[in-house]
């Protein structure tokens, strides 16, 4: 999938963009935040010099805040600017977002997007003002523009980045047994008060130890095992592979004891037969260490680390760009994604196309790829986005001391 987003400092960045009250709470913090350290002394400061230019006292007897005062006020004021910069290009975050749990990423890497980027992002901000001094609270509601969903405004865009939530460590255990449907209202049954128990997914017993000992459930992936034309969703946390099997659940198969029946001796006995001369195996081809699909046009890619596919996806640094024509327009710029692990898995996650992503197990059921959420794929797997198609031909190959993954 996409490169793994970096754990926030309080928390796990998840994938959900943050609200407009989210965001703008934060803004808000920060202001006061810049007034209650130097901003307000300033600010009294700048409004007294300017109600006596405009009274016609140009020079008056004695100035409205002690000169000292006004500049550590200016010192200080400018130290928090350039800390809340600072802490907003490297690590995502000023002090609003993280009292709010909201950080400023890039929109491929999921990594802060740096303070070159933060002051261009603010730039296109104060040059709304330039538009009736109005135009920069046009920007700032720009985010509810976006058609996608992800709450991107003009200035997220400029810098190609987002703003996204984060969740706590708390919020994370919660969560973690979230309906795949994305409901978390309690079972009709449950009576008034009690905490609604979260929905566990398919369990298999395991081998048990003794007569005694009891069975140990054990969470199956089984949201992609689905029966054949079968239309689920996706889960939301895919199993990176299948439960180990407990061998003592077998029962043991014993040796049959030797035969009473006195059977012929070359009926018994198993010869070596002679080499076979008209019998020559095909080559083998070489496994490769990358996922290899294929398009419906014929055009065979070999995924060794993250690829965007779409009708012109935006380059990156170690990201793989796979153009598609589509005369249509049924395929988004940057449509889906495809990655591989060191596991040797294989993923596909919808970029938040505007027709969506279907993927068809080789066993017939289909997965709807909900946007930001990996789904595992199968040899043989065929997906589905827009008026295009690929097939997956060969999974990756972990070889020993090496996997496909940088």
């Amino acid at each position: 999938m996409t490169a793994r987003p970096a754990t926030a400092p309080d928390g796990r960045l998840d994938d959900r963009p943050a609200s407009l009250g989210r965001r703008f709470l934060a803004v808000l913090v920060d202001q006061v935040v810049l007034l209650v350290l130097g901003g307000g002394v300033v600010l009294v400061a700048a409004l007294r010099a300017s109600a006596a230019l405009r009274d016609g006292a140009a020079a008056p007897d004695a100035p409205a805040v002690p000169v000292p005062l006004l500049l550590a006020a200016v010192v200080l004021a400018t130290v928090v600017t350039v800390a809340q910069w600072l802490a907003h290009g490297r690590l995502g975050w000023t002090l609003g977002r993280r009292l709010v749990g909201v950080r400023t990423v890039d929109v491929h890497s999921r990594r802060p997007v740096g303070a070159g980027r933060v002051l261009v992002r603010g730039l296109v901000v104060a040059a709304g003002t330039l538009v009736c001094a109005v135009g920069q609270y046009v920007v700032l509601l720009s985010p509810l523009l976006d058609r996608t969903g992800r709450r991107r405004g003009w200035h997220d865009r400029a810098v190609d980045a987002e703003v996204l939530r984060v969740t706590t460590s708390s919020r994370r255990g919660q969560g973690a047994h979230r309906h795949v449907a994305g409901t978390d209202a309690a079972p009709a049954g449950a009576a008034a008060g009690e905490r609604p128990v979260p929905e566990r997914p398919a369990v298999v017993a395991t081998a048990v130890r003794g007569p005694q000992a009891p069975e140990v459930p054990t969470p199956v992936a089984s949201a992609l095992a689905t029966p054949a034309g079968g239309l689920v969703l996706a889960p939301l946390h895919p199993q990176r592979s299948a439960p180990d099997l407990d061998t003592r659940a077998i029962p043991a198969v014993r040796s049959a004891p030797t035969l009473a029946f006195g059977l012929a001796p070359e009926l018994e006995t198993t010869r070596p037969a002679a080499p076979r001369t008209d019998v020559i195996p095909e080559p083998r081809p070489e496994p490769t260490p990358g996922l290899r699909v294929a398009f419906d046009d014929g055009r065979v890619l070999t995924v060794e680390r993250l690829a965007l596919v779409g009708r012109n996806p935006s380059p990156g640094p170690g990201l793989q760009v796979v153009r598609v024509a589509d005369p249509t327009r049924s395929v988004s710029k940057t449509h889906l994604q495809l990655a591989v692990d060191s596991a040797g898995g294989a993923w596909v996650v919808d970029r938040g196309s505007t027709n969506g992503t279907l993927v068809t197990l080789p066993d017939g059921g289909q997965v709807v790829c909900p946007v930001d959420h990996p789904v595992r794929l199968r040899e043989g797997a065929v997906v589905v986005f827009g008026d295009r198609s690929l097939r997956v031909v060969t999974m990756p190959v972990v070889t020993q001391g090496r996997s496909p993954v940088a």
